[in-house]
């Protein structure tokens, strides 16, 4: 594990790294977007509310990011589970 998501996730037991794919139109222009999300939890996560928390921060991000304010479609087109960190195993 690089010394990065060591630094994200210390404060918490588990640390899950999450693809997220969007796909956007902007002007008849269809573009594909990933995003990598990271998401740190204190439980064990089932694929269902990891999935959810991901689409959450990214939702998040097209409503608040100038690079989505002027598509005509932003939307989630597939999630990707990358990896999962137990701190408590070495």
């Amino acid at each position: 594990m690089n010394d990065l998501v060591k630094e994200q996730s210390k404060n918490h037991q588990f640390s899950y790294t999450v693809i997220v794919n969007l796909q956007t139109r902007k002007n008849d222009v269809e573009e594909y977007i990933n995003r990598t999300v990271r998401v740190n939890s204190d439980s064990k996560l089932v694929e269902d509310e990891l999935a959810q928390r991901a689409a959450n921060v990214v939702y998040g991000l097209i409503e608040t990011h100038p690079d989505f304010a002027d598509c005509d479609l932003a939307q989630i087109v597939g999630i990707t589970f990358a990896s999962a960190h137990d701190r408590d195993i070495r």
